[in-house]
């Protein structure tokens, strides 16, 4: 093509390629996706239009941020949650019935916590005992030590005796300073009222009261009063301040902010898509220009072309069909094949034309030493041949195939059809094929005009060799 033709007209020829028609049939669905995705994206640009986007991005950097804070909160309440529950367990070995506790747990599975009052302390199965408790709805519970989240009154003794100087070590119990401090929390008179009668002393049992218990009942809060930490309500501060801003984001005028949100993610995801269906689809759409592109540095760097006007090297292989032109010309010009006997050249030039066999082909004919060594001697060609197209990324066939090339050899000198195929595993369609195909490059070396005399005349002689039945099928 170079030869007649300049390089665009060169381009535009291979995009009126049918190989280029076949392409952009198979691209018909890229473009489809590509119209649709672009329509549903205009529809949202739209709907969008008068959001300003800085707005959107702030509001999101705002949930974020209170999604952190959030999170720290979350942490924060943990971590008094476990302090407070074990100075609790520890102060619950020293307080007396009447105190109020606020239960919620495993064996008190409710939502919010249950205000009651100790009732009695009954021996446990471990170290901790039993709390039996009235709760102001006049029911009865039976508890462990884990199920108490809070006590009325706590930790509103460790507020007093940080004010009169005195410190509590919750997690021992032990008090210094004053010990009547346990005192201070809130109690109940409960007299001498016991356990209901009938009442199962096993954790998360519940009983409902009766008329001698409801007047007790009445006098226990309705709502617990749980403490909260210094930096727990700190924090809930902040998490309240982040919210504030949210509700009265600058967002809110053009709509929900999570509808907002959500079809601008759905907007950065459809452009996403486009670009990357469009960058695919002008890469499959110049493919083969591509690829005729990276052809011409393989024939510069092999020394084929100079600019782009043929050398002697690039005439050959302008010359020759094949699979692979450029290791055919560099094999033809290698000087390797042009001292062969004609049944010799057409063993070799089987090789460098025959697609790799099965690995359970098999003949009992061996090549001649002269087919072998010159084959040899082609390697380093046929090695650097691989490395310019896998430079370039290309991928064409580079044969040098000798398992089989007895059999053209010997065909050659003469053996009948039937001493062939009774001497391979190939069946004669493909020993036919091979024939063939090797009788077609001996045909077109008389014809290249680089190539030195004895090639040519080697060459016609092989393929006078080669075209007899059933590889030539006239009928005299």
């Amino acid at each position: 093509m170079l030869q007649t033709h300049s390089l665009p007209q060169a381009k535009e020829l291979v995009e009126r390629s049918f190989a280029q028609y076949l392409a952009t049939l198979y691209l018909k669905p890229q473009q489809q996706a590509i119209t649709e995705l672009t329509a549903e994206l205009t529809r949202i640009d739209f709907q969008l239009a008068p959001v300003d986007v800085a707005v959107m991005e702030g509001y999101q950097k705002l949930k974020e941020h209170l999604k952190v804070e959030r999170r720290i909160l979350k942490d924060l309440q943990h971590q008094a949650e476990a302090s407070v529950s074990k100075a609790v367990s520890q102060l619950l070995q020293q307080v007396q019935p009447g105190v109020i506790l606020y239960l919620k747990g495993k064996n008190v599975p409710v939502s919010s916590p249950v205000p009651a009052v100790l009732v009695a302390k009954q021996k446990g199965s471990g170290q901790f005992p039993y709390l039996v408790c009235l709760s102001a709805a006049n029911r009865w519970y039976v508890a462990t030590t884990a199920d108490v989240m809070g006590l009325d009154g706590f930790p509103e003794v460790a507020d007093d005796q940080a004010s009169n100087g005195s410190t509590e070590d919750y997690s021992t119990g032990s008090t210094q300073g004053e010990s009547s401090d346990i005192i201070n929390l809130r109690c109940l008179d409960i007299g001498t009222l016991q356990p209901l009668e009938g009442l199962e002393i096993k954790p998360g049992q519940v009983k409902s009261g009766n008329e001698d218990t409801e007047a007790l009942a009445n006098q226990v809060p309705t709502i617990a009063q749980l403490w909260v930490a210094p930096e727990v309500r700190e924090q809930q501060g902040v998490v309240a301040d982040l919210e504030g801003q949210m509700e009265t984001h600058a967002l809110r005028q053009w709509g929900n902010p999570s509808q907002l949100i959500k079809r601008h993610k759905k907007r950065l995801f459809l452009q996403e898509q486009i670009n990357q269906r469009q960058a695919k689809f002008r890469e499959y759409q110049a493919q083969h220009w591509h690829e005729f592109l990276n052809l011409i540095e393989i024939l510069k760097a092999s020394g084929s072309l100079e600019d782009l006007t043929p050398t002697v090297l690039g005439q050959v292989a302008a010359s020759v069909r094949g699979e692979n032109e450029l290791w055919l010309a560099l094999a033809m010009l290698s000087g390797e094949l042009d001292d062969l006997d004609p049944h010799q050249l057409a063993a070799a030039c089987s090789a460098i034309v025959t697609e790799t066999p099965r690995p359970d082909s098999w003949t009992n004919y061996k090549p001649s030493d002269e087919v072998l060594e010159a084959l040899a001697n082609l390697r380093r060609i046929r090695r650097q041949v691989f490395q310019l197209q896998r430079r370039y990324h290309v991928a064409l066939p580079v044969w040098s195939e000798d398992r089989l090339i007895g059999l053209i050899e010997q065909w050659s000198l003469g053996k009948s059809w039937r001493e062939i195929c009774g001497n391979t595993s190939l069946d004669e369609g493909d020993v036919v094929r091979i024939l063939r195909r090797t009788l077609d490059i001996l045909s077109q070396i008389p014809h290249v005009l680089p190539l030195s005399e004895s090639l040519k005349a080697n060459a016609i002689r092989a393929a006078q060799l080669l075209d007899r039945f059933p590889v030539n099928e006239r009928v005299n």
